[in-house]
């Protein structure tokens, strides 16, 4: 048997990764550059990450040969997009020979690109809206419209800076990449590991250890990856197996780690890439996205800690020993330094308000200073976090690139207004209803989509309709991209409990029925948010604090109710009671919340007649 090649310690895949991260520093640095320049080749590196990776994993000659002349093809596409920018300008409403072709090829290859990184659906769905554009003379009732010629399409698609090459790409090439590379550092250093650490010491030796350093690491660990599934793949190996070992059932514990690392895509200071492109679209800074994803987070999370803490008490889970780990004094003490890219991220952020693009640059460089000086980071680490960075980035940006398209066809066709038209005439100008349909359609299309195409499309789409009724924009934005976010733990498809259930080895619909128990209050609270901005940090400082506080506080009684576990047992009564005035709670307006308080009024006073001795076997 032959023995396995090893790839050259520098290869050319590294090398690009290497140049790669190197553009996207230089330009967050300097400056960047002409939007089509700046755009297409970030497309370009994406293409050729992409491209010469599936080469190297190739078997056959064919195969390789085919992905490296894919990527020389994306490679003379960006040098034509660079030679003859001036000309393609002014010759934008009357393209040439050469412009047709190249916009061509860089349609077909930004379908293959994203096929490649996100499976065909999300191309199967852009091609159906070129198709839409050309064929709309001959479709029936609001489908139809005048129709477009190829030359147009093309035009919009590739010539531009509305399709392929249009804001959500542009997000993705000024700073999301350096909010990539930022997790690939602490995640290929002891960084990453520190903020797992300090979770398992925090919190592991309670009731309910294990779960609970899942939740709080997640939390920490998702707020900088900004993806469920990595977010997973990265904690869960360390979390699962420690809560299966205290008692917990593959199933709760695979669940636990699902649901706690979907929520790291709206957990600030990063979340998911969309929350960029929504700052971007709405035309307002990233820190107030940041901020109004907050105290929807903190419910969020507050929801799940509390599951955990009342079905561990519940069942009769303890904790883990930590001993192993120094004292919480001793490693801040030591490595408590290691905190200081995410606080310097908060601070460059929120309180000096600077530019997505200028903070997320600055901490990447106090992060590779700290990484150097406290946490022995060599070169093998640094070009080990450039090519992960390289490697992680190309799924935003073959679902940025290949979104355009569609948005594109959706502007040109002008079936964006038509479906808000449709959607306020359906619903009879009915808010709950178009929330409901939204819901629907943002759970349905994330099952198969990324959370950034998905956000996108019904960016467009959708939330028009919410802000033409008079929705707050942030809120009707804000909703899209939150249930975006949690088809992430929402059966059939649920990817992050996929991850999770690999680790866990636990039956997949036990694992998925959980998660949606512990994720319930991601499904409430979007609907709080539309009805009540202050949920969002809209408001006056006192209505902030009182409604994150009486919020909290729901979602914690919400997490009682579903777990069968308080002060002490609960009966079918006390768990009804917490549960409505949990939901009582979480909705920001006056009365609902004295009628909750009342609520939980009520259930103390039946729990003190109880002992905390009533606790049950793990089942």
């Amino acid at each position: 048997m032959e023995k396995e090649q090893k790839r050259p310690k520098y290869s050319l895949l590294i090398i690009v990764s290497i140049l790669m991260s190197a553009f996207h520093i230089y330009t967050a640095l300097f400056g960047v550059l002409t939007a089509l320049w700046q755009r297409s080749i970030h497309l370009c590196f994406g293409m050729l990450i992409t491209f010469m990776l599936q080469s190297e994993k190739a078997t056959g000659k064919v195969k390789k040969s085919i992905n490296m002349l894919l990527a020389a093809v994306s490679l003379t596409s960006v040098a034509f997009f660079i030679w003859d920018f001036n000309g393609i300008v002014q010759r934008f409403s009357q393209p040439n020979t050469s412009d047709m072709v190249i916009g061509v090829l860089l349609m077909l290859l930004t379908l293959e690109f994203a096929r490649r990184n996100v499976g065909g659906i999300l191309p199967g769905i852009a091609v159906v809206f070129v198709l839409y554009a050309m064929l709309g003379p001959y479709l029936p009732g609001m489908l139809w419209h005048r129709g477009y010629d190829l030359e147009r399409i093309i035009t919009q698609v590739s010539l531009s800076t509305e399709g392929i090459f249009g804001v959500s790409l542009g997000v993705s090439a000024n700073y999301i990449f350096i909010f990539v590379l930022f997790g690939s550092i602490l995640s290929v250093t002891d960084i990453g590991k520190f903020y797992i650490d300090l979770a398992i010491k925090g919190v592991g030796k309670g009731t309910g250890g294990p779960a609970k350093a899942a939740v709080v690491s997640s939390s920490l660990f998702g707020s900088i990856s900004g993806s469920a599934v990595a977010n997973v793949v990265g904690t869960g190996v360390i979390t699962i197996p420690l809560m299966k070992s205290t008692g917990y059932k593959p199933e709760f514990a695979g669940a636990v780690e699902a649901v706690a690392s979907t929520g790291g895509q709206i957990m600030p200071p990063m979340m998911g890439a969309a929350a960029f492109i929504m700052a971007e679209i709405l035309g307002i800074p990233y820190y107030k996205v940041a901020l109004g994803a907050l105290i929807p987070a903190l419910i969020y999370y507050g929801s799940v800690f509390a599951m955990v803490h009342f079905r561990a008490k519940r069942s009769g889970l303890t904790g883990i020993d930590t001993s192993y780990l120094p004292g919480i004094k001793e490693m801040m003490k030591s490595k408590g330094i290691l905190l200081l890219p995410i606080v310097l991220l908060i601070v460059l952020l929120v309180f000096l308000q600077m530019s997505a693009m200028k903070a997320s640059i600055y901490t990447v460089i106090a992060t590779l200073l700290i990484a150097a000086v406290f946490s022995g980071m060599r070169m093998k680490e640094l070009i080990a976090a450039f090519e992960d960075a390289a490697k992680t980035s190309v799924v935003v940006i073959s679902s940025t690139a290949c979104a355009g398209i569609i948005v594109a066809m959706i502007n040109l066709t002008g079936i964006g207004l038509k479906f808000s038209n449709l959607m306020i005439s359906m619903a009879g100008q009915n808010i709950l209803l178009i929330l409901l349909l939204l819901m629907l359609a943002s759970l349905l299309m994330g099952m198969g989509l990324p959370t950034t195409p998905c956000y996108l499309i019904l960016a467009v789409l959708g939330a028009p309709a919410l802000i033409r009724l008079g929705v707050e924009p942030l809120a009707a934005h804000m909703f899209v991209f939150y249930f975006g976010c949690i088809s992430m733990i929402t059966p059939p498809v649920a990817l992050a409990v996929y991850a999770a259930t690999s680790i866990a080895e636990s039956d997949y619909w036990k694992t998925a029925f959980h998660a949606l128990t512990l994720g319930i209050s991601a499904f409430i609270v979007p609907f709080m948010f539309v009805y009540n901005p202050s949920l969002l940090w809209i408001g006056s400082p006192l209505t902030i604090a009182v409604t994150g506080i009486t919020a909290m506080l729901g979602a914690i009684l919400l997490g009682a109710g579903l777990s069968g576990w308080f002060l002490a047992k609960t009966n079918a009564v006390e768990r009804i009671l917490l549960v409505a005035s949990g939901f009582l709670l979480i909705d920001p307006a006056a009365w609902t919340n004295y009628l909750g308080l009342a609520g939980l009024a009520v259930v103390l006073i039946l729990q003190r007649k109880k002992k905390p001795q009533e606790a049950l076997k793990a089942q």
